[in-house]
């Protein structure tokens, strides 16, 4: 009876260990697969669009170029989402530092005195 004890935790574990190891290699070859799509569709983006198309997604063409040269392990896009995020949170900040020094009211919405010349 002890013997069969021993013998059923020990496959048990067993069974286990694999279905672990499997769902790791599983999981692996999915990210990979989905890395290497990402990839694709990135290097389409940078054929696709000039610089002034990037500058409207907040990127530039250094950060397609250093994406892809990330791993292949890696997936590009987050990196591209990541320095797009980036960009924007410093332009938001200059935005605020700017309306902190500039005074509490923008100038479009002070009154301003305008001088039309009329020409003879």
């Amino acid at each position: 009876m002890l013997l069969m004890t021993i013998a059923a935790k020990s496959l048990s574990s067993v069974s286990a260990g694999v279905t672990r190891v499997a769902t790791i290699g599983i999981s692996g070859t999915i990210q990979f697969v989905r890395a290497l799509a990402h990839r694709r569709e990135v290097m389409r983006l940078s054929a696709e669009l000039d610089e002034r198309g990037l500058k409207d997604l907040g990127l530039v063409r250094s950060d397609i170029d250093g994406a892809l040269a990330t791993s292949w392990l890696e997936d590009p896009s987050a990196v591209l989402a990541e320095r797009s995020r980036a960009s924007s949170n410093l332009a938001a900040a200059r935005r605020e530092h700017a309306l902190r020094h500039a005074g509490s009211v923008p100038m479009l919405a002070k009154k301003a005195d305008i001088v039309v010349a009329r020409c003879a």
